[in-house]
């Protein structure tokens, strides 16, 4: 497909998806089991900071052509958010997860309850749920399925100390592995960004979906962006630096609410705001992001048994959605299949044992 023929709000899988995805599948899976269990843990984003109860109120005033689906009207929803670190490695002699102070991906997963109307997948455990799945960072670091594969055994070298990156030189890299490294060498510089940026607390920064949606026949991305609070919570101060971020919304919800802005950008061009690959940042000054609703947390203990329990055993996945919302792109057909069933199979798991 030329860049000349693409089409505003069109997909354009490549040949042979499907089986890249089932690969990814098994390879997860596995991935999963080599972990220390009971129990078992999501494979991404595993650490949680905080599973919490909140409300969506859609703005009366936005533009009618995103009076699409959950925003077609003014209303409020009820709604669970999940904060959580992205990185799954564990220290394998603690079993401790890496430390908040390490630089991570930084996710928000929104859960809106009482949607009325027939969603994508059929799932009766699910019925009346639509999820917003959003990262601390305005692009993905894979930009198809096929990276996925490739990136997998990578990062697992660099894990293991196979892959070593010295600032200043060129990464040595094992022979067997160079192929695969050359491949997705564009993700690494990306996910350093990421992980440098400072992270106070998971109420004070900015989230994306980085990846694209419809709003009905047109595509576009999202982004959550906090109300300023007045002093930003200081990580050098915590009692326990290793999970200072849960610390950090711990306190600030002990009296006080939390808001944030919901918004929506328009794809505007089909070439230089492509939906089959999200590494590529779409331009805000030509498409700028337009508020369309007020996110609102009020001050509550999220820190009981009852609500971790509850954090563990809920799944979040974009496809959970309305059709007029429904997931564009490669990454996120893969999130179709991967997620529900990661998912399933980890609870399956852990009520086994």
């Amino acid at each position: 497909m030329t860049e000349e023929l693409l089409e505003l709000g069109k997909e354009y899988p490549p040949q042979g998806e499907e089986a890249q995805i089932e690969e990814i599948l098994t390879i997860s899976k596995q991935s999963m089991q080599h972990r220390s269990h009971p129990p078992m843990m999501r494979d991404q984003h595993p650490k949680s900071h905080g599973y919490i109860q909140g409300e969506l109120m859609v703005e009366e005033d936005i533009p009618e052509n995103m009076k699409i689906g959950v925003f077609k009207e003014s209303k409020t929803y009820p709604i669970w958010i999940r904060f959580s670190n992205g990185r799954s490695a564990r220290d394998p002699k603690t079993g401790d997860f890496v430390p908040d102070t390490v630089g991570d991906v930084r996710g928000m997963a929104i859960k809106l309850m009482n949607v009325t109307g027939e969603m994508v997948l059929d799932a009766p455990d699910r019925k009346g749920e639509q999820d917003f799945v959003l990262m601390n960072n305005p692009t993905f670091f894979i930009r198809d399925v096929q990276g996925y594969i490739n990136f997998f055994p990578v990062s697992r070298a660099i894990q293991e100390g196979k892959i070593i990156f010295k600032p200043g030189e060129v990464p040595q890299v094992p022979t067997e592995l160079q192929a695969k490294f050359q491949a997705v060498a564009y993700a690494f510089p990306m996910l350093q960004k990421i992980s440098a940026k400072l992270t106070t607390s998971p109420l004070e920064i900015t989230y994306w979906s980085a990846t694209p949606y419809k709003l009905d026949n047109q595509a576009i991305k999202f982004s959550v962006v906090p109300h300023p609070y007045g002093e930003s919570f200081n990580p050098e101060n915590a009692a326990d630096k290793s999970n200072y971020l849960r610390e950090a919304m711990t306190k600030h919800l002990a009296s006080k609410d939390a808001y944030f802005d919901l918004r929506i950008q328009l794809q505007i061009d089909a070439v230089k705001m492509p939906v089959e690959d999200p590494t590529v940042e779409w331009d805000e000054q030509k498409s700028p992001y337009v508020k369309i609703a007020t996110i609102k947390i009020p001050a509550q203990d999220f820190n009981t048994e009852e609500c971790k329990r509850l954090d563990e055993k809920q799944s979040f996945s974009p496809w959970h959605t309305l059709p007029e919302h429904q997931p564009l792109g490669g990454v996120n057909r893969a999130r179709k299949r991967i997620y529900g069933e990661l998912a399933k199979f980890r609870n399956e798991m852990n009520q086994s044992e």
